[in-house]
């Protein structure tokens, strides 16, 4: 995954480049090309390092395009979030983010809610190699009961804004992957996809994926948000990313 240092362009005064900019993810040291970046400058004050692949070549922008991209173009941006973790052990981050444990108290109704526990929803067939997992119907009946019971008010629920869930998992059944979609309306996406082209019907929302997995190795939280027309994808986008951590470690 070399780059091409020499490569440059100038927009409005600056020149955006190829070169390696350093990042610090807890002790590790990373070396992204600048055009790799979501800003196609660097990475972020505070923490935490943004990058952006480009469909379908799951590679960098040319540098100096952010700005003048095209909607397509901006559809074809996958964002690619990586923090380190040391607050858990990283090997329980997916579990939590697939339960309701750490962010509610032993007894509350709300733990009990199946749209944000996977042990609560029900596995269906595979697709694009992921399983999916439903919402469980009597479950969230039970959820209503119990939550009107103990708060004193009825639960409230929009099926509209209630996310797909999709898991990967590991040989030995660990979870390895875990993406969650917008629900399309009426069946329908604002995207096609014809050939490497994106067409775009301006009348139906943008459905929506947040794809999260672990650099296990390196503590490293890492998630992808992109159009769920690529859904179909999420192998190869999780493998671009995974190498653009191993290609550009330094230390």
């Amino acid at each position: 995954m070399s780059e091409d240092a020499s490569q440059s362009r100038t927009v409005d005064g600056y020149t955006y480049t190829t070169a390696p900019v350093v990042a610090q993810l807890g002790p590790h040291r990373y070396a992204f090309p600048a055009n790799l970046y979501d800003d196609q400058i660097g990475p972020a004050i505070g923490g935490g390092v943004g990058l952006t692949l480009m469909w379908p070549e799951l590679k960098a922008a040319a540098p100096g395009t952010r700005a003048s991209r095209s909607m397509a173009d901006h559809h074809r941006a996958m964002s690619m979030s990586v923090d380190y973790i040391d607050g858990v052990p990283i090997t329980e981050l997916l579990g939590r983010m697939t339960s309701t444990d750490a962010t509610s108290e032993e007894g509350s109704a709300y733990r009990k809610d199946p749209r944000r526990r996977l042990d609560m929803r029900t596995p269906g067939a595979e697709q694009f190699g992921l399983t999916p997992y439903a919402i469980d119907e009597a479950r969230m009946v039970e959820f209503a009961q119990a939550y009107e019971k103990q708060t004193g008010m009825p639960a409230k629920r929009n099926a509209n804004v209630e996310s797909d869930w999709y898991i990967a998992r590991t040989p030995g059944g660990e979870l390895a992957t875990f993406i969650k979609c917008d629900k399309l309306q009426e069946g329908r996406d604002s995207l096609t996809l014809k050939g490497d082209q994106v067409e775009i019907d301006e009348n139906v929302p943008v459905s929506g994926c947040t794809h999260n997995f672990v650099d296990a190795d390196n503590d490293l939280s890492v998630t992808l948000s992109y159009p769920r027309v690529f859904l179909k994808d999420w192998k190869a986008i999780e493998a671009a990313a995974r190498g653009v951590l191993s290609a550009y470690k330094v230390e």
